[in-house]
């Protein structure tokens, strides 16, 4: 089983972009705190949504929003002049809006939605994630939307 939950707040206002085959879609970096031995270390996550998903991210999110993001991992390989690295990224299935805007205030809503994913593709060359995310994704017109109150 693929799945990873993440809390954390949104690191820049997210920007709706579209593929070259039209699906819009957001890339979005998700500041996620944890605590080890009695310190607090913040990880930088890059994730990434697409159609309804992107569109409400982008219309209702803005940066310091706390979000909550259900998805799957997704890893490939890329060759950087003979260096290879491996570049992971979260595919945002579901995100639930926590309220928290990062200024002490509060949104006032707490809604969610979730959308069926394009697959992703293993083999990656490029090392920009945009540029990666429009190249190699396949995505599919399946895609659905659920608001919770």
């Amino acid at each position: 089983m693929n799945s990873v939950n993440l809390i954390g707040r949104i690191t820049k206002d997210p920007e709706l972009r579209s593929s070259s085959n039209g699906k819009s879609f957001v890339a979005f970096t998700l500041a996620v705190n944890e605590f080890s031995g009695g310190n607090q270390f913040t990880q930088f996550v890059p994730c990434f949504a697409w159609e309804k998903t992107a569109e409400n991210l982008a219309k209702f999110v803005k940066k310091g929003a706390q979000i909550s993001v259900e998805g799957s991992i997704n890893v490939r390989q890329e060759n950087n002049n003979g260096q290879f690295s491996q570049i992971v990224t979260i595919r945002a299935n579901r995100i639930e809006f926590l309220g928290g805007t990062g200024n002490g205030t509060q949104s006032g809503s707490n809604n969610s939605f979730e959308t069926n994913q394009p697959k992703q593709s293993t083999q990656q060359t490029s090392s920009n994630f945009d540029f990666d995310l429009i190249d190699d994704v396949k995505s599919n017109d399946d895609d659905s939307i659920l608001w919770e109150d």
